[in-house]
């Protein structure tokens, strides 16, 4: 089986202190340290990162939550985090935080893989220090020996032999009537109580028809004052139907009052009518009714979009006036600064545009300048050796040349062969004087044009000081689409502001001529503001100051005649709820009374029901329970105590012990459904059994013996996990012990076993570490050694060997 744990990380786990971060993925893992510096810790945080708990603590501590984070972690947690091959183990689970109360997280491992983990895999020092108890001497007043009790804890087989113990009792029915003398009285009185739970149920059932009837009928007249939820209650709903009863008797004495006043008014206004001014005031009411519906028309239409436009506009130019009192003014007021905005805006777009393109022209410019400048400069190195002065001394040294013997060095020129010294001489005069006015041009020529590049460069530097940003010519351009767009809309509404403006002179000159023609009626100049306060009463808007006499009374009428039919529709409501609440409480009464013999009865009857069922499903359940027992404690027993645990164990033992005579076995109970009683014994190797171990073995092979037990366990079946932890096993081990143990774990590591070892002593650590040293190519070693800093936090270096051939053999 592959698959390795390939890294830890602990942080403030029991003793360790301050977070360490180890890999293990290696075939061997040696971990060191002196007592207290987090051995144990670790491997205890290796079993909680893969099963999600430490049962090794659990076994003597049920509170062992509580000492799992360090005694000074800053959060009062502590932290594990484990990775394993997931091809084999998944890639979820394996980050657990411990808070002293729970766990939170989920294991690496399954719940099946967990549980071989605790029992096979992981050999805890205090479970060694319990596997070495079973060879004390056996206290005679205990039953089962240390060895069965120890053996029945790790296989579970004690809690199976106590519930097998337990149900003894479920064998035969007739042994439970004494322990429940209830099972039998609930038998014999069943059909007497079922007839009279039956009667008594049906008459609930009759009276809280009744009642929910009665129910509904209420709620529905209740309504306004009961929420759908809520409980009826008599003495409270019945006080205050009573209140609102009067209180809508009330307003229908004030809705009659008001009615005789308006019938007086409609009197006083059809008298007034009959009168000359009356006829004229009749006519200016129609005219100013009529200019106000236009004005109204216009509002609701043209008006609107108006009035949106301009607030839309408001928020760019809030001095703009509002368009209720003069449309054509507001309107007038908004264009001219729509327009002026725009202009602006255009401006200063134009400006941009052409500042964009002078850049454009310089860019070619300075680019221009800069490629002849390079030219220049070029040609200038190119010349860099002509000068006019060596051409002067040259000449002057010519006049001293008198045949091919240079005057200088007296080098014989006519050896070359080309020619005479002073043609040749000559000659390079002229070229030096040619090449001399050359780079003079080309000096003056870099000049201008260096100067000409600066000064463009200049303007180019100002230029772009004015040029807008994309974000802000962007938001230049959509604002002046904007403005472009309100003005549009605003030369739309030009013909409809003006007929606006015009229904509003109309609308107040027609108001103003009705105020003047009804103040000059004595008769009923108060009757309008006394109609208006009859309108607050009935909650009624006011009507415009123009408005008919005769149409505002008749709107009141109408509303009061609605007024008056809801008010009377509600008391006769509220009326005939009083006489149902009435009924209501009878019939709550008789129900409650009904119903509590109901219930009395059913306890009664459920009580009975209850010991008949749980006498009847406890004794099945129980006979059930014990089969099943006690096959499972004989499969398990098979599983565990047969030849092939001991012949794995013998393996082991002779392996490490090679010269020990005396093999430790198991005793194997032979008759299924028995108690098992786990006793050991010794086999001599010629043949022959011996006594138990604690007397033939001396205690180095006591130790070898428990733990070649554990062993054997993880080998005599099929591993779930390929992984052995082990905490200090060499415990009382003389060398030759130790020697077999080291190849025994190379043994392991070479079929597959990832192997983890914790030991305390130096020297130890040291042979095992170049025992189980790489011995082929692909194998590894990982050495952990932890200890504390002077801060006191835990330390866990850690190094990685390899294989690595030996050069002088090869050789």
């Amino acid at each position: 089986m592959n698959g390795r744990i390939t890294s830890l990380t602990v942080r403030n786990f029991r003793s360790i202190r301050g977070d360490i971060s180890i890999s293990l993925d290696a075939p061997t893992v040696l971990i060191h340290g002196p007592n207290g510096t987090g051995k144990t810790s670790l491997l205890s945080a290796i079993e909680l990162g893969l099963t999600g708990a430490v049962s090794s603590l659990a076994r003597f501590d049920p509170n062992y939550l509580t000492y799992l984070p360090h005694k000074l972690s800053p959060d009062k947690s502590a932290h594990v985090a484990i990775q394993a091959d997931e091809k084999l183990y998944g890639g979820a689970g394996g980050k657990l935080t411990a808070t002293g109360s729970t766990i939170q997280g989920e294991g690496k491992v399954s719940e099946e893989q967990a549980r071989f983990y605790t029992e096979r895999c992981y050999l805890a020092q205090a479970t060694l220090g319990r596997l070495l108890e079973i060879y004390e001497h056996q206290d005679a007043r205990n039953s089962d020996s240390p060895l069965t009790r120890f053996v029945k804890e790790i296989l579970g087989l004690d809690a199976l032999d106590a519930l097998i113990d337990g149900l003894h009792l479920s064998g035969d029915v007739r042994r439970f009537r004494e322990p429940s003398p209830l099972f039998w009285a609930a038998r014999s009185d069943a059909p007497e109580l079922d007839r009279a739970v039956a009667t008594a149920s049906a008459r609930s059932e009759t009276a809280e028809r009744e009642r929910d009837q009665i129910e509904v009928n209420l709620r529905e007249l209740s309504k306004t004052i009961l929420n759908a939820d809520e409980a009826i209650t008599p003495d409270r709903l019945r006080p205050e139907l009573e209140q609102r009863a009067a209180e809508h008797e009330e307003k229908l004495g004030r809705l009659a009052k008001i009615r005789r006043d308006l019938n007086a008014a409609a009197a006083q206004v059809a008298v007034a009518a009959n009168t000359e001014i009356g006829a004229v005031r009749a006519v200016a009411e129609a005219s100013s009714s009529a200019a106000r519906e236009a004005l109204a028309q216009w509002q609701t239409r043209s008006g609107v979009r108006l009035e949106s436009l301009l607030t839309t506009i408001q928020e760019a130019f809030p001095e703009i006036p509002a368009s209720s009192s003069d449309p054509t003014a507001a309107h007038a007021a908004a264009t001219r600064a729509v327009q002026g905005a725009g202009t602006r805006l255009r401006r200063t777009v134009d400006a941009d545009d052409a500042t964009t393109k002078a850049l454009g022209e310089i860019a070619t410019s300075v680019s221009q300048g800069q490629g002849r400048l390079d030219a220049i400069e070029r040609e200038l190195a190119a010349k860099g050796g002509a000068n006019r002065e060596l051409a002067e001394a040259l000449s002057a040294i010519s006049n001293h040349i008198i045949d091919d013997h240079c005057p200088v060095c007296s080098r014989d020129y006519g050896e070359l062969g080309n020619g005479p010294l002073a043609a040749h001489v000559s000659k390079e005069i002229g070229r030096l004087v040619t090449a001399a006015g050359r780079v003079e041009a080309l000096v003056s020529d870099r000049s201008n044009t260096l100067a000409a590049l600066t000064d463009a460069r200049r303007k180019q530097t100002e230029l772009q000081g004015t040029l807008l940003s994309p974000t802000e010519r962007e938001s230049v351009v959509f604002d002046l689409a904007q403005r472009d767009e309100w003005l549009n809309s605003l030369r739309e509404l030009e013909t409809e502001v003006v007929l606006g403006s015009r229904l509003i002179r109309d609308t107040t000159q027609s108001a103003q001529t009705l105020a003047t023609l009804n103040s000059q009626t004595t008769s009923i100049s108060g009757l309008r503001a006394e109609l208006d306060n009859y309108g607050l009463q009935l909650g009624i808007k006011p009507e415009p100051s123009d408005a008919s006499l005769a149409a505002i009374i008749q709107t009141m009428t109408s509303e009061l005649d609605r007024q008056e039919a809801i008010e009377s529709a509600v008391k006769a409501n509220l009326e005939r709820a009083l006489t149902n609440l009435r009924t209501f409480a009878v019939a709550q009464q008789s129900l409650q009374d009904t119903t509590k013999e109901l219930e009395a009865l059913k306890e009664k009857q459920a009580k009975s029901a209850t010991c008949r069922q749980n006498a009847d499903r406890r004794i099945a359940v129980a006979k059930d329970l014990l089969t099943r027992a006690q096959t499972i404690r004989g499969n398990h027993v098979r599983d565990i105590f047969n030849e092939e645990l001991n012949t794995v164990w013998r393996q082991l033992f002779i392996r490490l012990a090679p010269d020990e005579n005396f093999v430790p076995a198991f005793a194997l109970p032979q008759i299924a459904g028995r108690p098992i009683e786990a006793v050991l014994e010794t086999h001599y190797r010629s043949g022959g059994k011996g006594g138990n171990p604690r007397a033939m073995l001396s205690a180095g092979n006591l130790n070898t013996a428990a733990l070649t037990l554990f062993l054997s366990m993880h080998l005599s079946v099929q591993p779930k996990l390929p992984w052995l932890v082990i905490d200090d096993p060499v415990q009382s081990m003389d060398e030759v012990h130790i020697a077999q143990f080291a190849a025994l774990l190379r043994t392991l590591k070479q079929h597959g076993r990832q192997v983890i070892i914790a030991v305390h002593d130096r020297q130890l650590f040291d042979y095992l570490s170049l025992e189980l040293s790489p011995t082929f190519n692909g194998d590894r070693l990982i050495t952990v050694e932890l200890g504390r800093n002077a801060e006191g936090f835990t330390t866990a270096p850690w190094a990685l060997t390899t294989f690595e051939p030996d050069r002088a053999v090869a050789a």
